[in-house]
């Protein structure tokens, strides 16, 4: 079986397009041969919104217990699948991904396999992932001083998509992710630090 025309054979996958960052292992060539059969077929948008989707629903017990069935034949799963991917208007790439990770057994790898695309289309459209957690929600003038601050911690050019959170735990301040930078500028945290030093020296 193959993906929009992009096929696997010994392990290896013949790519037309590939992945705009390497991925790695065995859900990486899985994923590589999906970015790259979803671009030929212009259906990357699409194959992202339905994976997304698709990841909430491999939570569910029921999902869980049909992926972990030695009852169900590989050829059994990869049909179903196949149909519902088609039935719930998945695009063929992603409905020709699902029933090939079926048929080889990796249904087991599919959340990861999902997550490592969802990285790879976020390095596609040369995004920088950022979020930021407050206690209250952000007016529009601190997030605009936010948005210019995050500016110098990603590389030129990379459009920073911004995620809020509101936690009223952490009293004020807040906690900045930004790609692979974490910076817990709470209150809370800062209580926390102040009381570990009061007991050290008590």
């Amino acid at each position: 079986m193959c993906i929009g025309g992009v096929r696997f054979q010994s392990g290896e996958t013949t790519l037309a397009n590939k992945p705009p960052v390497a991925v790695f292992g065995v859900e990486g060539r899985y994923v590589s041969a999906l970015y790259s059969a979803a671009s030929q077929m212009k259906q990357l948008d699409e194959v992202e919104k339905h994976l997304r989707e698709l990841r909430k629903i491999l939570l569910k017990p029921k999902i869980i217990d049909f992926i972990e069935s030695s009852l169900i034949p590989r050829a059994g799963k990869s049909k179903l699948l196949l149909e519902v991917g088609k039935a719930a208007g998945m695009p063929d790439a992603a409905s020709n991904f699902l029933a090939l990770v079926a048929e080889n057994g990796r249904l087991k790898m599919l959340r990861k396999m999902i997550n490592m695309f969802l990285a790879v289309m976020v390095a596609h459209r040369n995004e920088a992932l950022c979020e930021v957690i407050t206690a209250k929600p952000l007016d529009e003038s601190t997030r605009k001083s936010l948005m210019d601050a995050l500016g110098k911690f990603v590389k030129e050019g990379k459009k920073i998509t911004l995620t809020e959170k509101v936690d009223p735990t952490i009293i004020g301040g807040m906690i900045v992710g930004v790609e692979d930078k974490h910076m817990d500028m709470s209150i809370a945290r800062k209580i926390q630090t102040y009381t570990e030093i009061l007991q050290r020296s008590l």
